[in-house]
């Protein structure tokens, strides 16, 4: 929602000075945010090559952590968003929009290719947690690491602060606010909304961009926003004023903080409006998380895959109020190529199983799940079918048999993953009869030592590589939320070894990985997992010989065997084409 200049019109109300010793409340997403800010001060924010990776990122969270404690500061708990409200669907909506774009801003001024800059240093390096100052990109740049949060959120886990880490069944700012109303203590944030929540008497609110180290003193200096003591300088009650206030500013933006204070007195504006006042206090009194019975789902997961989860459940509860309301996934937003299909659509029968087994055993009626990714303008987003029971089995087996024929040929397990997301390409654009499978052309581009990792096919078959690591650990996490049985415990096994976001395939590291891949004999791992499509094996085989002569690329043009010629359809899913022969 936001409310215009609300931070900067309470500066001069807030208490600046040294942090005393106290217990600090950390809104999880925010944090993401500002390490990440950190993490790109000094890069070249306009190509994909300079973006942190994500072990850099869980790093410097917990280095900003371990010095908040250096400084005095008890960090008593650490909230993420694991469920947020309908009511911030139009909001959401609109900034996919904005972020697709961006993208198509982006593509744009790099049509021939992102840029090859390289910044002063190479590869991680120490951040400043404390810099004078963050610097801004004007030109267009490509969208933030896909993975962010959940980046930091499994760094956290895995660190001292895990048992002080939660994803919580609503939003972040609401269960930081409710923590320091109750106990105490300051809210470190980035969201100007936590100074409209009831913090009472002892709460206050510190922003991260706000805080400065005094590094002779080891103390952080910061303006403090505490809710009780700003209420008494403008003399308006502390139950009502601060949300009065607050409301007269968000109904006319052009009022001074102080004409509003005066007219929040007189409640103005509330009692003109009093329908329009409960609808935009409701978002931060009362708001919307998942019932108690299921919000402890949501602890372990993704926050995208906990919303999920528990939005599913909601909708299939019988005390539910939205029976009728459809499933959506907000999925990740990917840097891929806007002229092409989005990259989550090669990945999308890991995602189709995933929905079936969240449904697996569940009074439900739903037959699809909206799938929000790129988007243009407001629409339901895209369909993905939920499969029948008596099919989840079969795909299990599919999906299971296809990473062990992989595994059988593949010792290294990195390159597993790539060859897995190549073979759902391969089968995807067959099924869709779609041309020729951009993982195979981009193959032998660099077989043949013409690739250009600059190119946007390059980071289309980048990101369709991310998209189908983490379509499997989606279904990973779906997995572990019950007991499986029968095929679904054999898939649980095959992705033991799923690997952890922060050693995900990077881009720099890229076209080196379809190297090794191709070195280790990945290609005839592919010819066997293609064995029924007969139409690309052919091409498999030719990536990597000597290019043919003009008279052969000639006959074989009449015969409409060339490389890039579209191959005949096959109306199975990927899945499907090694008929579970091991069975």
């Amino acid at each position: 929602m936001g409310i215009p200049h609300l931070k900067r019109n309470l500066e001069p109300y807030a208490e600046r000075g040294p942090i005393a010793s106290c217990n600090v409340v950390v809104d999880g997403p925010a944090l993401a945010y500002h390490v990440l800010s950190l993490a790109s001060r000094t890069t070249i924010k306009t190509t994909p090559f300079e973006q942190p990776s994500y072990e850099l990122l869980g790093q410097t969270a917990i280095q900003w952590l371990e010095k908040m404690e250096e400084c005095g500061l008890t960090i008593a708990h650490i909230y993420f968003d694991g469920f947020l409200p309908t009511s911030k669907r139009p909001e959401r909506m609109q900034r996919l929009i904005r972020s697709t774009r961006e993208l198509f801003k982006y593509h744009s001024t790099t049509v021939t290719g992102v840029s090859r800059e390289r910044s002063r240093h190479k590869g991680d390096k120490n951040v400043d947690l404390f810099p004078t100052s963050i610097g801004g990109e004007t030109r267009s740049k490509p969208p933030p690491p896909a993975f962010l949060v959940p980046a930091v959120l499994d760094a956290l886990r895995g660190s001292k602060y895990g048992a002080l880490t939660e994803v919580m069944g609503g939003e972040a700012d609401g269960y930081c606010a409710t923590h320091v109303r109750k106990s105490g203590g300051l809210v470190l944030t980035s969201d100007s909304d936590l100074l409209v929540h009831d913090l009472g008497e002892n709460g206050g609110v510190i922003f991260f961009t706000d805080i400065d180290l005094d590094p002779e003193n080891k103390r952080l200096i910061a303006p403090q926003f505490r809710h009780a003591e700003i209420c008494r300088k403008l003399a308006i009650k502390p139950d009502v004023g601060f949300s009065y206030m607050a409301f007269e500013i968000f109904t006319d933006p052009h009022l001074t903080l102080e004409q509003a204070a005066e007219r929040s007195r007189r409640g103005e504006a509330v009692m003109l409006t009093r329908e329009e006042y409960d609808s935009f206090i409701k978002t931060y009194l009362l708001p919307e998380t998942a019932p108690e019975t299921i919000a402890t789902s949501g602890s372990q997961l993704d926050p995208r895959v906990s919303e999920l989860v528990l939005r599913f459940s909601q909708i299939t509860t019988t005390a539910s109020k939205e029976k009728d309301a459809s499933l959506e996934m907000f999925l990740p937003f990917l840097l891929d190529c806007p002229s092409r299909t989005s990259a989550w659509e090669a990945s999308r029968p890991t995602r189709e199983l995933a929905y079936s087994l969240l449904q697996s055993g569940q009074k439900s009626s739903l037959k699809t799940v909206s799938e929000m990714r790129r988007l243009q303008t407001l629409s339901s987003g895209s369909q993905v079918d939920i499969l029948p029971p008596g099919k989840v089995e079969e795909e299990c087996s599919h999906l299971s048999n296809s990473i062990s024929k992989i595994r059988t040929n593949i010792a290294d397990p990195e390159l597993l993953w790539v060859v897995l997301s190549i073979y759902l390409d391969i089968g995807r654009t067959v099924e869709r009869a779609k041309g020729y499978p951009l993982s195979l052309e981009i193959l032998s581009q660099e077989a043949r030592g013409k690739l250009d990792q600059y190119s946007w096919d390059f980071l289309q078959v980048f990101a369709q590589s991310q998209a189908t690591l983490y379509s499997l650990r989606m279904l990973q996490q779906i997995l572990g939320l019950q007991e499986r049985t029968g095929r679904a415990a054999v898939v649980i096994t095959v992705l033991s070894d799923l690997p952890p976001l922060n050693r995900f395939p990077s881009l720099a590291a890229f076209a080196e990985t379809l190297q090794r891949l191709r070195e280790v004999d990945g290609l005839g791992c592919l010819i066997e997992l293609c064995s029924d499509m007969e139409d690309i094996i052919p091409h498999i085989e030719a990536i990597g010989k000597p290019p043919k002569s003009k008279k052969d690329k000639k006959r074989k043009a009449q015969s409409g065997a060339v490389e890039g010629h579209p191959v005949r359809a096959r109306p199975s899913n990927p899945f499907e084409l090694l008929n579970c022969r091991d069975d």
